[in-house]
């Protein structure tokens, strides 16, 4: 179940979302909001005036599990947020097809999958450790710039 809270954090485009929860001490509300902390949920007792209890999203299911909240109705609660993202975005695709065309909607999604491909490999390289490698300088009777039979580091 955690995969489905993952892509909801990753691809939810919703400010917020709210949750209302059964547990055997009464309804438990539930919110995410995107600049409020984006890997934190806020649970409390519902119509409680008293602080929100913050819980990290790598902790939420194993704390609501705690607190006795159905797990499958929390599952199919996730799985609903999940489609609805697939069906916004299959919406805008086709949206865009029909009003842009398919070479406009191809040529941006390229495009896309380019630039975060070289960003990819640029964050890589900044991140990668600096390590010398070494070329074989061709030496003997060959003519080179460098003395004959030494090695050079290349940065």
């Amino acid at each position: 179940m955690q995969h489905l809270l993952d892509f909801i954090h990753d691809h939810v485009v919703e400010e917020q979302l709210y949750l209302l929860l059964d547990t055997p001490a009464g309804e438990l509300e539930v919110i995410w909001r995107r600049f409020d902390g984006m890997n934190h949920w806020q649970l409390r007792p519902k119509n409680c005036e008293g602080p929100w209890e913050r819980v990290h999203r790598a902790e939420l299911l194993a704390h609501l599990a705690a607190r006795r909240v159905d797990m499958a109705a929390v599952e199919q609660e996730l799985h609903g947020l999940v489609a609805t993202q697939i069906v916004f975005a299959d919406l805008i695709l086709r949206d865009a097809h029909r009003l842009l065309g398919s070479t406009a909607v191809r040529h941006a999604l390229s495009s896309y999958r380019e630039f975060v491909a070289l960003l990819q490999a640029s964050v890589m390289q900044l991140i990668a450790p600096a390590r010398p490698s070494l070329a074989v300088v061709p030496g003997e009777a060959a003519k080179t710039p460098s003395r004959s039979g030494h090695l050079t580091i290349i940065r």
